[in-house]
């Protein structure tokens, strides 16, 4: 967007510019009632129904009162707006109007249904849920504090970190798990339709690493049956896993020690911590992957920032925000490809490739 450096705005771009903040004071409320859809299981609902739904028989299936008909029509409204329901009118001629409007699936809906491979309605209900949307409330305090403790936003707010907090909220550390495990599916496959099936050539061993309940290691392992595959996570979270022939759960802690193995996968990991952290959390999965002189690989499936002039509109957006909620949630950080050598050479390894997959992640090979 340009910049308009005389001060001086004509009332196109005055009437342009009050639309924009509109837009983006409003987008809360879009998000809320993404949520609220989800919530109330509005996606599923129609999915099961397998045509269009009017409005009263959505209501009725949703367990929706008489008394609140007419306010679902209006949530039902902005989903259409946004993309997450299509809006038609019935064949049935009736005088009252909400009547003769159906409601269905778009495209767009079907990546929020639940219990299909890939869903992300986990990480739609992870990200909005208030324990995680109260602290960008206080993060102008947070940055005008000059002492460094709290070290997050959201330690500001809630007195302890996200980790200390999902380890002690069973809701949210469910929550948590659900998001992070949600895009399993759709992430092996994309490092196998990237890479081929040579990314685990070779491999009897590899370790997901903060890998939570498998979402990603239960995929690959039914993948690629030759290879044993672990997922190691802290004790409150693999509690209760139940493994397969060639996956089990252990409990560990990454900063301390890595099981070896062939290769190490890192999902979504390294972008929670700071470079310090990352540092230590690489070093332990180079040892892993270098004991008993082997020379192993470490994967890692994580944002890789690029210049604006390389990345579409909506995919550095998503990359933007995803760093602001890092550093508000996690005193983490998303990173450009000299932020990431950094932290390989830092940690001891010789080389690196990334291979951007599809939409707003990479996956990034790494060597000792």
């Amino acid at each position: 967007m340009g910049s308009v450096d005389n001060g001086v705005m004509s009332d196109s771009e005055i009437v342009q510019a009050h639309a924009h903040v509109w837009t983006h004071a409003f987008n809360s409320i879009s998000s809320m009632s993404l949520k609220c859809a989800i919530d109330l299981g509005i996606p599923d609902t129609l999915h099961h129904h397998g045509h269009p739904m009017t409005l009263p028989e959505l209501a009725a299936e949703l367990s929706v009162p008489t008394s609140k008909v007419a306010f679902l029509r209006r949530l039902m409204a902005v989903l259409a707006q946004t993309g997450f329901v299509s809006q038609g009118k019935s064949a049935a001629k009736n005088d009252q109007e909400q009547l003769g409007l159906t409601y269905s699936l778009t495209p767009i809906s079907r990546a929020i249904l639940k219990g299909e491979p890939g869903g992300l309605s986990p990480i739609v209900s992870f990200v909005l849920n208030p324990i995680i949307q109260d602290p960008l409330h206080c993060l102008g305090e947070w940055l005008k504090s000059e002492s460094l403790t709290p070290r997050t936003a959201f330690a500001m707010k809630h007195g302890k970190s996200l980790w200390e907090y999902a380890a002690q909220d069973v809701g949210l550390n469910h929550s948590l798990n659900e998001a992070m495990a949600s895009d399993g599916p759709v992430i092996a496959k994309l490092m196998v339709e990237k890479r081929g099936r040579q990314l685990f050539q070779g491999l009897r061993t590899v370790v997901d690493v903060g890998g939570g309940t498998g979402g990603l290691a239960r995929e690959a392992a039914e993948a690629f049956p030759q290879v044993e595959w672990m997922v190691l996570d802290l004790p409150h979270v693999v509690a209760g896993l139940e493994g397969t022939r060639n996956l089990k759960f252990v409990s560990g802690d990454m900063f301390k020690a890595v099981p070896p193995a062939d290769a190490v996968l890192l999902k979504w990991i390294l972008h929670d911590w700071s470079d310090d952290e990352s540092v230590e959390i690489l070093k332990r999965c180079k040892e892993a992957v270098s004991s008993n002189g082997k020379k192993g690989k470490v994967m890692i499936i994580d944002i890789v920032i690029g210049d604006e002039s390389e990345e579409g509109e909506v995919s550095m957006g998503i990359k933007l925000c995803f760093d602001l909620l890092m550093m508000t949630i996690v005193h983490g950080k998303e990173r450009n490809e000299k932020e990431w050598a950094k932290l390989f050479q830092e940690a001891g390894f010789a080389e690196y490739k990334i291979t951007p997959l599809e939409g707003f992640r990479s996956l990034i090979e790494v060597y000792p």
